[in-house]
């Protein structure tokens, strides 16, 4: 059976294109911003969308077997004014319950910052899960991390998974081989489909381990023109060099060859998280390389409006390992 899916709070298609990929079909998206609006319109020309999720009742895109959606962190975010549930953003929740109870998809996934768990003193979380239960949902949650699953950057958030009328959401997040991924302590586990190249995959640590979203919010805001000393960075821009001894190269910030070798250690370039000249803003292309999504995914707009989506959007790789486990346990 093919699994359709709603799609709510779409953004630029972050879950879309994570459960495409893992085999299910979009029945509709809906996003309010007219230009991830375009980006999405682009992209899955023949899907209906809606603008609105508090004009959404349920019932407009046919049967729909599950609803995902990262509905807005702001108010429940540590970086913001923690206004919880009760806040405009992310009280918006409310019509994501809604829509959910009219509904009743078989699974719900949603997506959140971990500042959820914590927000007025965990109320807020509690509101959820009472809401998702009252639904008649099983319900399981877990914070995963997205360098973890093939990109360049630690992007740490909370996916809870309904499944109605049992308590099978937990074989969508939790694993042997997850709970292994979640004891590595640094950088991302090396791909054979990431070759080393000038994009700085070669590597995990090229990026300056910053969150995309704390990065790109200093690009759209102009804090600062460049980063100063023990500040915060943007990119730390990897020099390949040729090792004198073997003709290999090696990288003059992560102070090791591109390859295993038996050249002595390079003992002459100190390793700082600040260089003059190495460092600068990410770009579009790069930002959109950091989510898991094709090159050019956000082209055709203006350089902040693209920040700002995928500042925004959920990480392709992490919603199609979900996704996957989700169809495998399908009949």
């Amino acid at each position: 059976m093919t699994i359709r899916y709603l799609s709510l709070f779409s953004g630029i298609g972050g879950f879309d294109l994570g459960f495409d990929r893992a085999g299910m079909e979009c029945a509709g998206q809906v996003e309010y911003d007219a230009a991830a609006r375009s980006v999405l319109k682009r992209h899955w020309q023949d899907v209906p969308r809606m603008n609105d999720v508090r004009e959404v009742q349920g019932y407009e895109f046919g049967t729909v077997n599950l609803i995902c959606g990262g509905f807005p962190c702001q108010d429940v975010s540590v970086a913001g004014r923690r206004a919880g549930l009760a806040g405009e953003r992310s009280g918006l929740w409310f019509e994501f319950h809604r829509i959910i109870d009219a509904a009743k998809p078989r699974t719900v996934v949603i997506e959140n910052v971990p500042g959820l768990l914590s927000s007025n003193g965990g109320r807020d979380f509690a509101v959820i899960l009472r809401g998702l239960v009252e639904c008649g949902y099983g319900v399981a949650w877990r914070i995963l991390d997205a360098q973890y699953f093939g990109v360049a950057q630690p992007r740490r958030r909370i996916f809870i998974v309904g499944s109605l009328g049992n308590g099978t959401a937990a074989s969508a997040i939790f694993d042997d081989a997850s709970i292994e991924r979640d004891k590595a302590t640094a950088g991302i586990k090396e791909r054979e489909d990431y070759p080393g190249d000038d994009s700085g995959y070669l590597y995990g640590h090229w990026w300056n381990g910053r969150n995309v979203s704390q990065t790109l919010d200093a690009v759209l805001y102009k804090k600062q023109a460049l980063p100063e000393k023990n500040r915060f960075p943007a990119v730390m821009v990897p020099i390949w060099q040729r090792c004198q001894c073997c003709e290999d190269y090696w990288c003059n910030i992560h102070h090791m060859h591109a390859y295993d070798c038996d050249c002595p250690p390079i003992e002459d370039f100190e390793v700082y998280p600040y260089e003059p000249g190495l460092l600068r803003w990410i770009s579009p292309l790069e930002a959109e390389r950091l989510q898991g999504f094709p090159d050019n995914w956000t082209d055709g707009q203006s350089d902040s409006a693209r920040y700002r989506q995928l500042g925004n959007a959920v990480a392709v790789p992490v919603a199609e390992w979900i996704g996957r486990r989700i169809v495998e346990a399908t009949p």
